[in-house]
């Protein structure tokens, strides 16, 4: 690839679809849903040649976790840098100097707390990350807020490498047509760099499971790559699009937040559809409560159902104390069907994911309540209980609070045939906690 400011070849021939993503005008640029398409090689270079064509310019590379960043992505950037372009490569600082005063930074998001600080005083004039689909979106918009550097002419760039994954990623990048947003999606065939038998020797090895060849040989996002994830995200998709009128009891479900940059969320349901998401963040339970309260007086719910875990009884107390029909959902407490459920979480969940297999439920096309309820993974405890994956597991993968998701499952927490008739029927009278 030929340097347009020094007098040097780069060691990068790209492919058709690498200089079609090397050529977007637009932004924020994601490149790659499938493997063997070169998307580490772009996602580099690209880096690279924005260092030398803005000479003084700052960029941060990134994957998730700083360990597999340094196994991988930063082998290949300094694979593609050349020597002469490297006036210092201060490792523990993880900083990277050109020679034409550009600055490469780079380190993990999810686990490595040095490179976030830093993060915070940089100004860039472009970011890398590989494999986004394992990050959260919180990390992005981070990322694009740093997108400050003034230099003359200089174009930002906010650039993404990812595998077919739901999600974050795929909402903002492949279902919606966010403005300065493209997808450039590249498959195998797309590079004729790989050996002659890359694509037929992994439909043989993948031979057995049909998701891994629709998702990593043929880039469809509308597969499922790990058979532990509890919503399908086509059936999420499914029941934004379904179309029904608002009818039946009205309910609330609320989570309330309980770190700083988690966010309470209630969501309003009526019947088997979901009509309104409210959410705030960094307020105390007493603004909650009132703010609980005075939408019920708007909707009339017959009950509110909220997790009463921690900081959700200063919600809740205060509700029924004004006679407000409040259940406390304890999420960690034994299941009805104890012998299928390890918690009465795993039930609550399994049973809101019968209604998007049934193709009943309605809700928000909301992109935070899509990503979340796609990100609900489930797994067998030691007695063949299906139970779903703690927060603080979810956290340690990159994801967040599933704020939005947890709402929704409180939601209906009460929609199932054999309380149907009950809570239809139900006059509204204080029931307290079950």
């Amino acid at each position: 690839m030929p340097n347009r400011v020094l007098d040097l070849e780069l060691p990068y021939a790209p492919t058709p679809k690498q200089a079609q993503a090397h050529m977007a005008k637009e932004r924020f640029v994601l490149y790659g849903g499938a493997v063997g398409g070169g998307k580490s090689d772009w996602l580099c270079n690209e880096g690279v040649q924005l260092c030398l064509d803005y000479p003084g310019n700052v960029g941060f590379l990134s994957r998730h976790e700083a360990v597999s960043f340094k196994r991988t992505t930063l082998l290949t950037l300094l694979d593609f840098l050349p020597s002469q372009l490297i006036a210092n490569h201060n490792k523990a600082d993880q900083q990277i100097d050109l020679v034409n005063s550009s600055k490469i930074f780079y380190g993990g998001l999810g686990d490595d707390q040095t490179a976030i600080d830093r993060l915070k005083s940089l100004n860039l004039g472009w970011f890398g990350i590989d494999q986004a689909e394992e990050t959260t979106e919180s990390h992005f918009f981070m990322l694009a807020s740093r997108l400050r550097l003034i230099l003359p002419g200089i174009r930002y760039k906010g650039l993404l490498t990812a595998n077919p994954e739901p999600g974050w990623v795929r909402d903002r990048f492949v279902d919606h047509s966010n403005p300065d947003h493209i997808f450039i999606p590249a498959l195998p065939s797309d590079n004729p760099y790989l050996p002659t038998d890359y694509e037929s020797t992994l439909r043989t090895l993948y031979a057995s499971n049909p998701a891994l060849i629709k998702a990593l040989l043929e880039g469809n996002w509308d597969v499922t790559l790990a058979g532990d994830y509890l919503i399908p995200y086509s059936l999420i998709r499914a029941a934004t699009a379904r179309q029904v009128p608002d009818a039946g009891n009205c309910t609330f479900g609320v989570d309330v937040a309980r770190f700083g940059d988690d966010e309470t969320v209630v969501i309003v349901r009526r019947g088997l559809k979901a009509t309104k998401i409210e959410s705030w963040v960094k307020q105390d339970t007493t603004w909650t409560a009132g703010k609980v309260a005075e939408m019920a007086r708007a909707e009339s719910p017959t009950t509110i159902y909220v997790d009463e875990i921690g900081i959700g009884a200063g919600v809740v107390d205060p509700l029924r104390a004004n006679r407000y029909n409040v259940v406390g959902v304890v999420s960690g407490e034994a299941a009805r069907k104890a012998e299928v459920y390890a918690n009465r979480r795993a039930e609550l969940y399994c049973q809101l994911a019968e209604h998007f297999q049934d193709g009943s439920i309605v809700i928000p096309d909301h992109p935070k309540l899509s990503s979340q309820l796609s990100s609900i993974k489930y797994k067998f405890d030691t007695h063949h209980r299906k139970i779903i994956e703690s927060k603080d597991d979810m956290r340690k993968r990159g994801g967040k609070s599933p704020d939005y998701a947890d709402a929704l499952m409180l939601a209906f927490s009460d929609f199932t045939p054999e309380t149907v008739g009950r809570r239809g029927a139900a006059s509204g009278g204080f029931i307290g906690r079950r």
